[in-house]
């Protein structure tokens, strides 16, 4: 069961410059930074009940601009196969990401564009 979209994602090649941008301009909130290759960071920021996620372009085999929206769901895995079971393309099966009880998966929606499934146990993380 879908709750919500959880986030919409941005690659960008100026992540500081990005969060500046939205903090200053558009007063969002950082909420978190995960840190990745050469000292650039995911940065996560509050845009009302939602998340702006920045990701750095050089981790990325993505050009800039959206990248993919994210649905927050109660199980990753029995939405996953909810979507097979109605023909979705899965583009990536049910994963652990790292720390925070977080889990994924990535389908295609229409137009081919790329979805997310997200769930974070509540004991672990937010």
């Amino acid at each position: 069961m879908i709750h919500k979209i959880h986030k919409i994602a941005l690659v960008t090649d100026d992540v500081e410059g990005t969060v500046k941008f939205y903090t200053e301009t558009l007063g969002l909130e950082v909420i978190e930074r995960f840190p990745v290759e050469d000292d650039e960071d995911y940065v996560f920021l509050k845009a009302g009940d939602m998340i702006l996620e920045l990701m750095p372009k050089k981790s990325m085999e993505a050009e800039e601009g959206f990248h993919h929206i994210s649905f927050r769901v109660d199980s990753v895995d029995a939405s996953t196969q909810n979507l097979k079971d109605k023909g979705a393309p899965i583009e990536k099966e049910p994963f652990d990401a790292g720390a925070g009880g977080i889990r994924l998966a990535f389908f295609k929606g229409p137009n081919d564009m790329l979805l997310q499934l997200f769930e974070r146990d509540v004991a672990e993380g937010k």
